[in-house]
């Protein structure tokens, strides 16, 4: 599995090879620190308990039992376990539409070829999945130019899939001059009024957390729903964005 989430790291989130090298590691020494801290005897790669994970997440985050030790490395500690919760996330999916293995992991196609005979509703799942990856990564690598004054939660991205309390909001934003945070939540189709009490959710335990800071929230879809329009009159520190996408051409 080790091999996998490393190979995954580098493929589907761009990862450099060093990055994906020592997350790998880093799930290896939070098992080792997990198990003498706890008495308890624990594989992170030999686990697939999604809850379980996210409450040991939650201890080597911010704020958690052994923080200190996942701040270790610049917070690299505490980083791993997380891309590797996104990356079980990623498989789960794979798993739901044939071998997990095979679909993400051939050696000289993403796609496996049994993916063709399964279902129309498992391929349009599958694609809005990767749209929001790559939404995301958009999104991620113009935070500057989309979002003027404001730069990616913390000093090393720990915005991105931010966890709090078990769940993930899909990226934070802190505001360079006012303490303002934005958390951004992306649909790849058509968000509706089930958005609003999501990211409602998110400003909610975020306003836990950081009791000293304005927190805002905004839903970025492909298109916005007229229920989520009016759920959003209600609450003016939540807003609404469409977004588009452009090709791009590259010389070879």
């Amino acid at each position: 599995m080790k091999n996998k989430f490393e190979k995954w790291m580098r493929d589907v989130e761009n990862k450099s090879q060093n990055t994906a090298y020592q997350y790998a590691r880093s799930i290896d020494k939070i098992s080792e620190h997990y198990s003498k801290s706890t008495g308890e005897n624990l594989d992170i790669y030999n686990e697939s308990d999604l809850i379980l994970l996210g409450d040991i997440e939650s201890q080597y985050g911010i704020g958690g039992k052994y923080y200190e030790f996942g701040n270790y490395g610049n917070g690299t500690i505490r980083n791993a376990i997380a891309t590797y919760i996104r990356f079980l996330e990623y498989m789960k999916i794979g798993q739901e539409i044939g071998s997990a293995e095979s679909f993400y992991f051939s050696e000289n196609k993403m796609i496996d070829d049994n993916f063709i005979d399964n279902e129309d509703s498992m391929i349009s799942n599958n694609l809005s999945f990767t749209y929001e990856i790559d939404l995301k990564n958009s999104l991620i690598n113009q935070v500057e130019e989309l979002f003027p004054s404001y730069k990616i939660f913390g000093n090393y991205n720990e915005g991105v899939e931010y966890s709090i309390n078990g769940k993930r909001v899909d990226l934070l934003l802190e505001n360079l001059e006012k303490d303002v945070l934005l958390a951004i939540e992306l649909k790849s189709g058509i968000a509706d009024f089930r958005a609003f009490g999501q990211i409602s959710m998110y400003l909610g335990l975020l306003s836990k957390r950081f009791p000293g800071k304005e927190i805002r929230g905004m839903i970025i879809a492909g298109e916005i729903d007229e229920t989520l329009e009016a759920a959003c009159l209600t609450n003016d520190k939540i807003g609404l964005k469409k977004y588009s996408m452009k090709l791009m051409l590259e010389d070879i």
